[in-house]
């Protein structure tokens, strides 16, 4: 029989093995639980919002819709996200301008929406009187995202179709170019277009930031006798960033380049006097995304004419636009609205207004954006000097 103290040693050994034992069996099957769960629940939060700031915003919405644990997390993480976000494609490089002493942001071709997050930032916090809502923070989200980078590829797509209509118009008006090689003339070109583009980019964000403000105070101008109230559209031409009136008279040249270019496209389905009534048309109920597709559809036909494909009088892309736009004729006259939108009444006589108040009447004309031999492209209005 052993002894009382050598029962007690084997119990205490019998014990330590087998909690041991246990912690082992514990060990491994939490080892297995964490290796069976998905990667979307083990990731650390700051690496899924690293991951999707490299990602498209249309990208980020895919994934809201692949699986329950993607769209929990996300949407939880939606303001570091869109935060994070931004700051990627945004750079701090900034000058100040000497008449307003303020930020003026240069902008680029490309991902970058430095420029037009300057123009819109993101809306105000929506307070609320529950415990814990008093939050000062501004609302970032997805769908600001969505929304600023469609109205920057925009400003991209439009600044490219109208500097290359422009061009083109230029060089097949010019009787000096036919002297010059095919090479040459497609050098020229393509050199041109980029520069035009550079001037238009910034200038047609400023169209959309006046027609984005002026729709969103719309409402609460219009009456019976004047839907498009000139008082309300000078008024936003008073604040910034028009108060720069460089940005003022750079902006109302890439207007008048706008509208003269659109006009000569819609003739001669359209007649010349119409044209100003279906141009108002759409500045004012699209801003400036459908006459985006108007220039598509316009340089699509000019391709297909080229590769000798389109035979005359075939429809085209450019009448089908135009048959289009009679829907929004339509809806226009439907909404009950009595006076229809003239040309003038769009930023043209607001423009004039303020810039007849600031006595920048007459004033000197922009720097010709040059195109071949010592010719080029003006932008210009009727308030230049020669």
């Amino acid at each position: 029989m052993s002894p009382p103290v050598l029962e007690r040693v084997r119990s205490v050994i019998h014990k330590a093995r087998n909690a041991a034992r246990l912690r082992r069996r514990s060990t491994i099957s939490s080892n297995f639980n964490t290796q069976k769960q998905s990667i979307w629940k083990r990731l650390p939060d700051s690496v899924l919002v690293k991951i999707l700031t490299q990602c498209e915003v249309q990208d980020i919405y895919s994934l809201l819709l692949s699986c329950r644990i993607l769209r929990r997390r996300i949407s939880h993480l939606e303001y570091a996200i869109s935060q994070a976000y931004l700051r990627h494609r945004t750079r701090p490089d900034r000058r100040t301008t000497e008449e307003t002493d303020s930020c003026e942001l240069v902008p680029s071709v490309g991902d970058d929406l430095t420029f037009i997050a300057g123009l819109f930032p993101p809306p105000p916090p929506q307070y609320s009187t529950s415990a814990g809502a008093a939050d000062d923070l501004p609302e970032y989200s997805f769908g600001y995202l969505a929304d600023l980078t469609r109205c920057w590829k925009t400003c991209v797509r439009l600044s490219y179709y109208l500097a290359e209509y422009v061009v083109y118009r230029h060089l097949r008006n010019d009787s000096s170019s036919l002297s010059s090689s095919k090479t040459e003339q497609e050098v020229v070109y393509s050199k041109s277009v980029g520069l035009l583009q550079s001037r238009l980019l910034s200038s047609l964000a400023y169209i959309i930031f006046f027609l984005e403000t002026y729709a969103s105070t719309e409402s609460a101008t219009r009456s019976a006798e004047n839907a498009y109230l000139v008082e309300s559209q000078q008024s936003i031409l008073q604040q910034p960033p028009f108060n720069n009136t460089q940005i003022l008279l750079s902006t109302h040249h890439a207007m008048h380049l706008l509208c003269s270019s659109v006009r000569q496209l819609m003739a001669p389905d359209i007649a010349a006097a119409s044209t100003e009534t279906w141009l108002g048309l759409l500045l004012t109920t699209s801003t400036l995304e459908r006459i985006v597709e108007f220039f598509v559809a316009a340089a699509t036909d000019e391709s297909a004419k080229a590769t000798a494909s389109a035979a005359s009088g075939h429809w085209t892309n450019r009448m089908e636009f135009m048959w289009q736009m009679r829907r929004d004729w339509g809806e226009f006259v439907a909404s009950g609205v009595l006076s229809l939108p003239q040309l003038r009444d769009v930023w043209f006589e607001a423009a004039r207004r303020e810039i007849c108040r600031r006595g920048a009447i007459p004033h000197e004309s922009e720097e010709l954006v040059s195109v071949l031999h010592r010719s080029g492209v003006a932008l210009r209005c009727e308030f230049c000097e020669e």
